[in-house]
């Protein structure tokens, strides 16, 4: 039976058809500008890679180049009904689980580069809570070396204060992406798998607040702190964790006069006056509930009312809403049939979808938790990461705060 073909010329002009006014929608609302020289497609196919600072990344990727691009994408996006239907007709994204290595991405891959096609990656795998690039994936160099194509690697600026992950409203800003670096396969080839995967980071690392202070560029807006919650869950004074509030541009806790007030250059003012960036604080709050869960006695530390999603290959199966008890080491909650505790053992990955959903993989199953609407997804995986980081022999987290967050 002849395999279907991976590159099919609607991709392209369907890419085609909607940039223009893909375009017009991105310079209008984020001022986006692109920084990138005209590449052609006689000259690939190529691999692209980028930093991922919000959510559209991979929209804004597609409109720096004139041929269409195949995206890794996680594999929540193909159990969405129709709307997945019509993801995999007019771009044909590639699957790829955020729990396990997956066979299948790679021959995929292989086969759309065979056919001509490009590839874009998102190394990091999620979008970053704090402004800074997050832990890019060693597979990333990899793939490179397996694969064998020019690399394009760009880098964004001004988005991520546009629209940070944790928050609820927008920034008016000014945003652009830019050619980074461009690697032909000579480049790299006779670099080893580490040597390239340096040459990776230093590529697509970046600063959210050290680029907003070369460019002096503000990002205004309403209420610009609601949301910071779902990062800040902790009172920084009092080290207690899940009970701080947004209300306007500034941050609250319910059990002490402690606050952080979001200012439009995305660093935020402290009580004492002083101005302490989004990563800084980040750092201060792992270090705080690492520090909160080794010497709190409490084994059961947080409960909410969320909706228990299965989440299969092809669509999603709520379960209704649970209470859901975050301990020390699982998750417990009472199911249609009674009593279940997934323990931390049992769970191969935790992830974060959006705002506030997390993804909890199990060996034989991936479930997706949607939280109240202005909790925090960070709370889980940070427990989650605690625990493993405990297990394995992990001991003063402030030396290693980066084995910690997204």
């Amino acid at each position: 039976m002849k395999r279907q073909k991976e590159v099919k010329k609607r991709h392209y002009i369907i890419t085609r058809l909607v940039r223009p006014f893909v375009g017009l929608y991105f310079k209008i609302v984020y001022r986006l500008k692109i920084n990138v020289p005209r590449v052609h497609k006689k000259d690939g196919p190529f691999i692209v890679l980028a930093n991922h600072t919000v959510n559209p990344d991979p929209i804004i990727m597609g409109l720096s180049f004139p041929f269409h691009l195949y995206y890794i994408a996680s594999e929540q996006i193909f159990n969405l009904g129709l709307l997945s239907h019509l993801l995999n007709y007019a771009v044909n994204p590639i699957r790829k689980s955020k729990s396990v290595s997956d066979i299948n991405t790679i021959r995929k891959i292989k086969r759309i580069v065979e056919e001509g096609g490009s590839i874009g990656i998102f190394p990091e795998g999620n979008t970053t809570y704090d402004g800074i690039t997050a832990t890019i994936h060693p597979s990333t160099a990899k793939l490179i070396k397996m694969i064998k194509l020019p690399v394009l690697i760009l880098n964004t600026k001004g988005l991520y204060l546009s629209y940070p992950r944790w928050a609820v409203f927008r920034k008016k800003g000014k945003s652009e992406i830019y050619l980074k670096k461009r690697l032909e396969v000579s480049d790299y080839e006779n670099l080893t798998d580490d040597e390239l995967y340096k040459v990776l980071i230093e590529n697509l690392q970046v600063d959210a607040a050290k680029d907003q202070e070369t460019s002096n560029v503000l990002f205004k807006g309403k209420n610009m702190a609601e949301g910071l919650q779902r990062m800040v869950f902790i009172d920084l004074d009092k080290k207690i964790p899940f009970v701080t509030y947004t209300t306007g541009n500034s941050l609250k806790s319910t059990m002490s006069d402690f606050e952080l007030i979001y200012q439009t250059n995305g660093k935020l003012l402290t009580k004492a006056g002083k101005e302490v960036t989004l990563h800084e604080i980040n750092n201060e709050v792992k270090s705080a509930y690492y520090a909160y869960y080794q010497t709190s006695p409490l084994q059961h530390l947080f409960v909410e009312n969320v909706e228990m999603i299965e989440s299969l290959p092809t669509k999603k199966i709520s379960h209704g809403k649970v209470e859901l008890n975050l301990r020390k080491d699982s998750f417990y909650f009472i199911g249609k049939d009674g009593p279940v505790n997934w323990h931390f053992d049992d769970i191969t990955n935790i992830a974060i979808q959006g705002k506030r959903q997390i993804i909890i993989y199990m060996a034989n199953k991936t479930y997706l938790v949607r939280l109240e609407l202005s909790s925090s997804p960070y709370k889980y995986l940070l427990t989650y990461q605690i625990y493993n980081y405990i297990k394995f022999g992990g001991a003063n987290i402030d030396e290693h705060l980066s084995k910690l967050g997204l």
